[in-house]
């Protein structure tokens, strides 16, 4: 397959100390092992969880029997993106039921089975500030079914979750468990959509980590 593009957008955080992410998970520690003027050499170790920044959350997260990070299927990680904006129509603490979806596909054109769907919040110009992960906006139950039905394959936000608060102030997760139940992984933490168009490719790039539920992600636009 040939794809035709003109420019490649990093949509994924830096891995640091700072790097925006969903409480309760902790900061990265990056420490140094080896130094130029000790050793000759530099090596550092970094001790973080597999949610942490822009990564990729997978169907052990919440089912015992669903597959890790190292068993992803390789066609899930590259393929067509669809972004659906909802930056000016909705405010941190919203969130994005079917009726949004529905309405932005009446503008915009039907979800094709098999497309990587993901959802512009605008929440990343909030990364580095408290509400970030205090009052974010994320898909409610009813939108992730429907866009399930569509037969996506990889579901991403820039938000710090893909749920809804209300989700995760009930504990119940809809959409965590509705797109992870039918095999579909979950970038959060994205970044940089404000420069993709609505119709790109994209390449997913997780660490290949076994028996984990997520691991930090590389995610490039070609455009």
């Amino acid at each position: 397959m040939q794809i035709n593009f003109q420019n490649v957008i990093d949509l994924s955080y830096p891995v640091d100390e700072d790097s925006p992410r969903e409480l309760p998970i902790q900061p990265a520690k990056i420490y140094d092992t080896a130094t130029m003027e000790k050793d000759g050499y530099f090596e550092s170790r970094v001790d973080l969880s597999g949610h942490y920044s822009t990564h990729i959350d997978v169907p052990c997260l919440m089912y015992a029997d669903g597959y890790t990070i190292a068993e992803i299927p390789q066609d899930k990680l590259t393929g067509h993106a669809v972004l659906m904006d909802f930056s000016e129509s909705k405010q941190p603490e919203d969130a994005v039921n079917a009726r949004d979806v529905d309405s932005w596909m009446a503008r915009n054109g039907d979800i094709s089975p098999g497309s990587i769907v993901f959802m512009r919040t605008g929440m990343d110009r909030y990364a580095f500030q408290d509400i970030f992960n205090r009052k974010w906006i994320g898909f409610s139950g009813d939108a992730a079914e429907l866009l399930t039905e569509k037969g996506i394959k990889v579901i991403g936000t820039d938000a710090c979750s893909i749920d809804a608060m209300s989700g995760h102030q009930t504990e119940e997760f809809p959409a965590h468990h509705t797109f992870l139940g039918a095999g579909i992984p979950q970038v959060e933490d994205l970044c940089n959509l404000s420069l993709a168009p609505t119709n790109f490719y994209v390449v997913i790039a997780p660490l290949k980590l076994v028996r984990s539920s997520g691991a930090p992600t590389r995610v490039f636009a070609f455009v």
